[in-house]
């Protein structure tokens, strides 16, 4: 169920057209002011898909990265730094939500993405203590 209502609703190409406070979220995760910089000036495509049993998603743009992950299992990941986490995803209320933490001795930051649809747009909030940023993309 959860799959076929991400494949109708969340699942394709999208466009990045906006990003809201990513200058401080990119600061709260330790990443230096050229760094900042580039990554606030690229645009970024996202791709996503429903694979069999999993949810894939192909992010590209200054740090590329492809991901494929079952719902509700806890899978290994990175931050932007490449700062080992582990991720659950979850799908609830209309809304993709991954919620990730550090391993042991990894110096990321526990972080919540949360991706919806808003009308014609796919909302992206990313947080990170008192940090949100907000990214918004438009189907390609």
């Amino acid at each position: 169920m959860a799959l076929a209502e991400i494949g109708s609703s969340i699942a394709g190409t999208w466009v990045l057209v906006k990003n809201e406070n990513m200058d401080d979220y990119l600061k709260e995760i330790g990443v230096n002011f050229v760094l900042r910089k580039i990554a606030a000036a690229a645009s970024s495509t996202m791709i996503i898909s429903v694979e069999g049993d999993q949810v894939r998603i192909i992010t590209k743009g200054p740090k590329d990265s492809d991901t494929s992950f079952k719902l509700g299992e806890e899978v290994e990941s990175n931050d932007p730094q490449d700062n080992p986490m582990k991720a659950i995803v979850t799908w609830e209320d209309g809304k993709l939500i991954t919620a990730a933490k550090p391993t042991e001795g990894s110096k990321a930051k526990a972080t919540r993405v949360e991706r919806r649809i808003e009308g014609d747009q796919l909302i992206m909030d990313v947080s990170v203590n008192a940090v949100m940023m907000r990214r918004i993309w438009k189907k390609k």
